[in-house]
């Protein structure tokens, strides 16, 4: 897609401000009945065959928006990673909604959407993602690879140096959850993840993120 284009969908996403960019509540995400649902396909990601493309352009695309890297007084911006019709990967838009009130805080959390709503069809959700408003932000536990909060085969987790790190939790599969971290156009694996961790998610030894 030219980038001059690109640009312009970009605008009509929202308003350009010193925060950055401003996706539209009810237009761009929303909640039903207590879900949240997000709008794709986003126009500042280009779909491709192959999802790796699809998750290279994630951290440039979120961190436009606003106060994706405003730290203890920033936001954390949660989307899908899916499959359309034509057998390509598409991103959605990302939302900010959250559980907790905002306020400064080291701890954020944004609700996962579990819909994406799109014209064009979708065939699966492959893997969610979510941004940290701060560097070195490691995944944990607590938030990340326990198996109580998974619903799709991949997570994805970027911080505001675009250090972006993959876990693939083999939920419901008697194979170790895996942690990989995204190394030029490779994946290396990070830590694995015993079965009998895969409930807690605990990762040992523990680490930080580079």
């Amino acid at each position: 897609m030219d980038r001059l284009l690109v640009l312009a969908l970009a605008a009509g996403l929202g308003c350009a401000s010193a925060g950055g960019l401003r996706l539209r509540e009810g237009v761009d995400y929303g909640t039903e009945q207590r879900a949240v649902w997000v709008r794709g396909p986003w126009e500042l990601v280009t779909p491709s065959t192959d999802i790796d493309e699809v998750i290279d352009q994630l951290c440039p695309a979120v961190m436009r928006l606003s106060d994706a890297r405003g730290h203890d007084d920033g936001v954390e911006y949660c989307g899908l990673l899916y499959e359309g019709t034509d057998s390509r990967f598409y991103a959605s838009a990302a939302s900010p909604l959250s559980p907790d009130p905002p306020v400064r805080s080291r701890t954020k959390r944004c609700r996962m959407p579990v819909a994406v709503r799109d014209a064009g069809g979708v065939r699966t959700v492959e893997a969610d993602f979510h941004s940290h408003p701060w560097p070195n932000s490691p995944m944990t536990p607590e938030a990340d690879t326990a198996a109580r909060v998974q619903r799709y085969s991949i997570r994805v987790q970027f911080d505001t140096t675009c250090h972006v790190l993959k876990f693939v939790p083999h939920l419901n599969e008697p194979v170790p959850g895996e942690l990989f971290e995204r190394v030029g156009r490779t994946w290396r694996l990070l830590r694995v993840i015993p079965v009998w961790n895969k409930v807690d998610g605990a990762i040992w030894p523990p680490f930080e993120a580079p």
